[in-house]
């Protein structure tokens, strides 16, 4: 495969698996990159052929300069692909935090309330996303190394697959989730290291009425939990919360099912990196990313 076509292939991803299919969408995607704006190509020819792809949860300009090192010692490595953004990614991050918006609408969250919330993080992520570097940018540029970074596409496939995992399952205790979480691979890998996926709230309750919340590019507005729980939901799946956000949970007497950053990264990841080596690209793991291949 070329460079572009795993960015494409990427893409595509990100739409099969996307929350807010309906045809205006896949028109605007079809037209409009930035339809993914926290992903792009930051350097690199967009034809050249990649064998050996080297991927990572996050990239900055030391794991740059490993990747340059391996090389230099002699490992084949054609390109990087981050998952979390670099570069423009990061100043376009904004840009999809409306998938959020229209999974509380989904979910009952009243939609005056919704876009409201949805303008203050917007608004507060765009203000953060000014003091973005472009240190792992230049490096890439400098050595001469692709770079590309794919974010709201993986982390869609997070979102359906855990969507999947726990559907018609509303009558487990969350310890009984926990133990479903606890046997994936990548989490069990990720709890070795002393990264546990852990519970919010009380243990023993069943986890009732769920909604998955692993995509829409930044952590939730506190003020979203209540509002949660006031349309009926029960138990959130979550990747990662921020320590205001697990107050705001507590407060709103709603359960959480923490699932660990970079084990639910690295499920999106392995999903995407098994279909790419079908594909005849040879796949090296990098920072946060634990590698494992799927039968299915």
């Amino acid at each position: 495969m070329n460079w572009i076509e795993i960015f494409k292939k990427g893409i595509k991803f990100g739409l099969e698996y996307e929350i807010r299919k309906h045809p205006a969408n896949i028109n605007r995607l079809e037209q409009d990159n930035l339809f993914y704006s926290d992903s792009a190509i930051i350097s690199g020819d967009n034809n050249k052929e990649i064998k050996n792809l080297y991927v990572s949860v996050d990239t900055d300009t030391a794991e740059v300069l490993l990747v340059k090192e391996l090389i230099n010692n002699g490992l084949d490595i054609d390109g990087i692909l981050s998952h979390h953004p670099v570069g423009k990614g990061c100043y376009l991050l904004p840009g999809v935090i409306e998938i959020q918006r229209d999974n509380w609408v989904k979910f009952g969250v009243n939609k005056t309330v919704a876009d409201k919330l949805l303008k203050k993080i917007v608004y507060e992520e765009t203000i953060e996303a000014k003091g973005t570097q472009l240190g792992t940018e230049n490096a890439c540029r400098k050595l001469n190394i692709p770079l590309m970074c794919i974010h709201t596409p993986i982390d869609n496939i997070i979102q359906n697959f855990f969507e999947r995992l726990f559907m018609y399952k509303n009558n487990l205790s969350l310890n009984e989730a926990l133990e479903i979480v606890n046997k994936i691979p990548e989490c069990v890998q990720a709890a070795f290291n002393g990264d546990s996926s852990f519970i919010v709230n009380d243990k023993s309750k069943n986890i009732g009425k769920i909604m998955v919340d692993m995509t829409g590019g930044v952590d939730p507005p506190d003020e979203i939990f209540m509002h949660l729980k006031r349309a009926g939901i029960e138990t959130l799946i979550g990747m990662h919360y921020g320590i205001d956000n697990i107050k705001a949970i507590m407060k709103s007497n709603i359960s959480a099912l923490v699932c660990g950053h970079l084990a639910c990264d690295s499920i999106g990841l392995n999903i995407f990196c098994d279909s790419l080596e079908k594909d005849g690209v040879s796949i090296i793991n990098g920072s946060g990313f634990y590698r494992y291949i799927r039968n299915e």
